[in-house]
């Protein structure tokens, strides 16, 4: 049997779900495990939003355990789910000497991770057995999560076929083009977005705005990357522009068309200047590249968590992933403003080198069959949709 091929996903979250969905149709994963591996990976995610707001409420109870109980009891918490949860969370002592809440530290977690592996229910177990550690550095205080680690599994196309073995790797999304480049991945199943800033070099025009585009202007000379389609699983989303109603007006009003900065004289940039534009840090040289910020004169900010409700009662102006477009729907006032920065899903990637030497990575290749299929024009109709005159 040729060595196994290692294949990065997303480690947690929508994208992991989706893309694991994907492996259960393709026989790559038992159904089975991959219910009990969301199982895991969900409660996981849970237990962190109930410590999220119990670090709230314990603040504005009086630093008190019995007052923090009351206040979960009446926003309809579990008291034995509170219960536990304020036994095994860390305290600290603030500036002033008072006591403070945080989130279950390192040894807490990895002491429910290990309880897990021993479980009673055996897919539970292996789901387990396949997840570890990882700081979520999205939120404030950074909690230890539980996500993928890896995953072995075998696939045959046919009965006659000789197997592949596989491994699952999850993998960070900003380091995942940048391993797949430096052969310590052969596949790679995570969206397209990652992949924009660690290829700059590989590029002949840093302005491209899909896989589509970075495909076709990829020097291949420079790297051993290529990008071979979309995993074809309509998870679709965009990195737009939020704006409230009465700056979106104000951008309608100057014109220029629905694209940002597709020619210099784009008149909607002047909206971006004055105060910064709020993103995700990781994303900020794809936005520099794309709207040419330094010589625009835009400067950016990381955002806070709520950055959808700061954009709508604030007045401040963002750039934020968009997906189904159920947030904005549901947030007063708030607006998209024209189409995309950028447009991504799950894209198929390869090492070239690798591919070369392992036929493993072939098959699964063909097992994945990449499609060419622009989803963008069905998305945006549902965007649409979804946010009527608030996609402005």
């Amino acid at each position: 049997m040729s060595e196994p091929v290692l294949v990065a996903i997303p480690p947690k979250g929508g994208s992991l779900d989706d893309v694991l969905k994907k492996l259960v149709t393709l026989h790559w994963l038992r159904p089975e495990l991959v219910a009990a591996i969301r199982r895991v990976i969900k409660d996981d995610k849970r237990r962190v939003k109930l410590e999220e707001g119990l670090i709230a409420l314990w603040r504005q109870s009086g630093h008190m355990v019995e007052s923090t109980m009351r206040a979960a009891d009446l926003f309809g918490h579990d008291l034995d789910d509170v219960e536990q949860a304020l036994r095994r969370m860390r305290r600290y002592a603030d500036e002033h000497g008072v006591a403070q809440l945080d989130y279950t530290g390192k040894t807490g977690v990895d002491a429910m991770l290990a309880a897990l592996r021993q479980d009673g229910d055996p897919e539970v177990r292996e789901a387990a057995s396949g997840m570890h550690l990882q700081l979520d550095l999205t939120r404030p205080g950074k909690p230890s999560r539980m996500v993928l680690n890896h995953f072995e599994f075998s696939f045959a196309p046919t009965a006659r076929s000789a197997e592949v073995r596989g491994i699952l790797l999850g993998t960070d999304h900003e380091v995942t083009p940048t391993y797949l480049r430096k052969h310590k991945r052969d596949l790679s199943l995570t969206c397209y977005d990652a992949f924009h800033n660690t290829l700059l070099d590989a590029l002949d025009t840093p302005k491209v705005r899909n896989w589509k585009e970075l495909k076709a202007h990829l020097k291949e000379t420079n790297t051993d990357v290529r990008i071979l389609g979309s995993l074809g699983m309509d998870d679709y989303l965009g990195h737009c522009v939020l704006m409230n109603r009465e700056q979106a007006a104000k951008a309608k009003a100057l014109g220029g068309g629905r694209g940002w900065a597709a020619n210099g004289s784009d008149p909607k940039l002047a909206l971006l200047r004055g105060r910064p534009v709020l993103i995700d840090p990781q994303y900020e040289e794809v936005y520099d590249c794309i709207l040419d910020a330094r010589k625009q004169g835009i400067t950016f900010e990381v955002g806070p968590k709520d950055i959808e409700k700061t954009c709508a009662e604030q007045g401040r102006v963002a750039i934020y992933i968009v997906r189904s477009g159920s947030t904005v729907a549901c947030t007063p006032d708030l607006c998209v403003v024209g189409d995309e920065i950028i447009t991504s899903e799950t894209i198929v990637a390869v090492n070239q080198e690798r591919l070369n030497h392992n036929r493993g990575i072939g098959t699964l290749v063909e097992s994945l069959h990449p499609v060419d299929t622009d989803h963008a024009p069905a998305w945006r109709a549902k965007l649409a949709a979804k946010l009527g005159d608030r996609l402005v």
